[in-house]
């Protein structure tokens, strides 16, 4: 048997990208799914799997014109008592997380969540992100290819750095509040 090990293989680290291009290339982002995905992550350090596993029914965002054409919206007992909050389960396929959460939607993502939803197709799915062409559950490999339009060929992989993927986010996400801001 031949035993491996990865201790002296050198793991790169993902680029340190300032907030303000952070915010060009955000800006830039026309499509607006996209947008939602690359936000939603940077905003709530969700992996790409709980962001596609996220129902409309566990998605709480005050606005009477979304709320009228998605009456599922809130009605998960997670969220119902909140007014802007997303719950993301645990035990889910595809979440890994231990626990489960249920995290504040802020004025920002409140207003891209109900620009999406309002152009969302209207096919009695139960998932908030739908795929391109099936219009049925968003995969995680979809999220990933969209980090990947907005930020490559800028922010592909180099010798020192990893490319900025979907998984960009999540990182970002903890480092900004366990390092930048040490909670």
């Amino acid at each position: 048997k031949t035993k491996v090990t990865f201790a002296d293989v050198e793991r790169k680290e993902p680029p340190r990208i300032p907030v303000e291009d952070l915010q060009e290339v955000v800006q830039d982002v026309k499509h607006i799914r996209d947008r939602a995905f690359i936000v939603t992550q940077l905003k709530l350090g969700l992996r790409a799997s709980e962001m596609a596993n996220i129902k409309i029914s566990e998605l709480n965002i005050t606005n009477s014109e979304v709320a009228e054409h998605y009456p599922e919206m809130g009605t998960s007992p997670h969220v119902s008592r909140f007014e802007n909050a997303v719950y993301i389960p645990h035990d889910r396929e595809g979440n890994k997380s231990k626990r489960p959460r249920t995290l504040p939607v802020d004025e920002e993502l409140r207003r891209l969540w109900m620009n999406y939803l309002l152009i969302r197709p209207d096919n009695e799915q139960p998932w908030l992100f739908l795929s391109r062409t099936s219009h049925s559950q968003v995969d995680d490999e979809a999220i990933n290819l969209a980090w990947k339009r907005h930020f490559h060929p800028e922010y592909e992989e180099t010798q020192q750095y990893r490319a900025v993927t979907s998984h960009y986010g999540r990182h970002r996400f903890t480092t900004f509040w366990r390092v930048e801001q040490d909670l």
